[in-house]
């Protein structure tokens, strides 16, 4: 068996066809739901999140870990801003009051305008530079038990030491992005290349390939997990009632989004940007390729959906990407094609989380376990 099962932690009550927005921008009574709700839920890990205007994750990792027991986390964390020395030190921190439960997914980001909003005025392909370097010091200070002296094309310190080491000796490092230059440096520094939303399988082998290729070359192993996002139903018919309520919100939301931009406003709302120019997507290469997807069937393979991305296509936040639908037993089996490509984590989202968390715990992670049991995995 070989699976890890994700979610994504929220700040607030929020639903991604935009039927939940505004509000305040962090729910402290929302977030211990959640956690808890994962954790009774068989999740292995979940995604708290980071941009240029939100809440920041750190705190409220360590707020979920002291109210959970066995819930791990990755904590999106963009270079750049921290040391990484002393980035080193606050995950071996997080990691040791979690009792081993740590991760860092490193974000580059797609978007340069977004990352000016904090200073940074890097390009793309120098960011992605930055943070290779970046993950080379945060191994070197957890693994150092000496001071250690370096000096790289962004940084250089002498006589680092960090007193605190990962509590089970490393912390994953979770990396993303689809470009030349993130699967290059991908395979370079990462435990695991997280994926954006699914693609076809022709296209999405062809991304696992190059991952598994690039990390290959540098001599080294290499996780690789993809996000997922579901409707299901009892029947068919019922999963695909609930997709067509998905598809009038998102088109509601796109033009309640629309007519704000028509008026002026550039401010943010809790969990968006309205403003094209800023949102955390523009400029990624998957979303690219999903632009590009939404010109074609509205349902690909066995039950892959594209309505609702086309939907969301004016959206000044992210594309929702390609859904699956059907029943249980219908999505667990879509999933198994992209098992045995080799992806073995699986970062599951719906349309509304207080809901979908126990729905999914008790309908689809049941499954994915068993299939992970009884099913080879392709190596990676």
């Amino acid at each position: 068996m070989d699976i890890e099962l994700l979610g994504v932690l929220f700040y607030k009550d929020s639903s991604e066809d935009g039927q939940q927005a505004g509000g305040a921008p962090l729910e402290l009574e929302t977030i211990g739901k959640l956690a808890r709700l994962f954790e009774e839920n068989d999740y292995d890990r979940v995604l708290i999140l980071q941009n240029s205007f939100a809440a920041d994750p750190l705190p409220i990792a360590s707020y979920v870990a002291a109210i959970t027991k066995r819930l791990a986390f990755m904590v999106a964390h963009r270079p750049g801003f921290i040391a990484p020395t002393m980035a080193a030190r606050l995950f071996a921190t997080l990691d040791h009051l979690s009792q081993g439960r740590a991760g860092v997914h490193i974000i580059t980001a797609a978007n340069d305008v977004e990352t000016q909003c904090d200073g940074d005025f890097l390009t793309k392909d120098e960011r992605y530079r930055r943070s290779r370097e970046y993950v080379e010091v945060l191994r070197l200070i957890w693994g150092a038990t000496d001071p250690v002296t370096f000096e790289g094309d962004f940084y250089k310190f002498n006589r680092a030491l960090s007193e605190l080491r990962p509590y089970n000796g490393s912390i994953p490092i979770y990396w993303g992005g689809a470009s030349p230059l993130a699967l290059e440096f991908g395979g370079q520094s990462a435990d695991v290349h997280a994926m954006s939303g699914l693609q076809p399988l022709a296209q999405m082998r062809t991304f696992a390939d190059s991952i598994k290729a690039s990390a290959a070359k540098a001599g080294r192993p290499i996780k690789l997990q993809a996000s997922v996002k579901m409707i299901i139903g009892d029947t068919e018919e019922a999963a695909w009632k609930k997709a067509q309520d998905v598809l009038d919100n998102v088109q509601a939301t796109a033009e309640r989004q629309e007519a704000l931009r028509k008026s002026g406003k550039t401010a943010s709302v809790p969990g968006m940007r309205i403003d094209d120019a800023l949102t955390t997507s523009k400029g990624g290469s998957g979303v690219n390729r999903l632009t590009l997807l939404a010109d074609g069937s509205d349902v690909v393979d066995k039950r892959l959906w594209t309505g609702a991305m086309k939907a969301s296509q004016t959206f000044a936040t992210p594309m929702i990407p390609p859904v699956l639908v059907g029943t249980p037993e219908q999505v667990v089996d879509a999933i198994g094609d992209y098992y045995d490509l080799g992806i073995t984590g699986f970062l599951m989202t719906g349309f509304d989380a207080l809901r979908d968390i126990p729905l999914f715990g008790a309908e689809i992670n049941p499954l994915l376990r068993k299939m992970a049991r009884s099913r080879p995995l392709v190596a990676a």
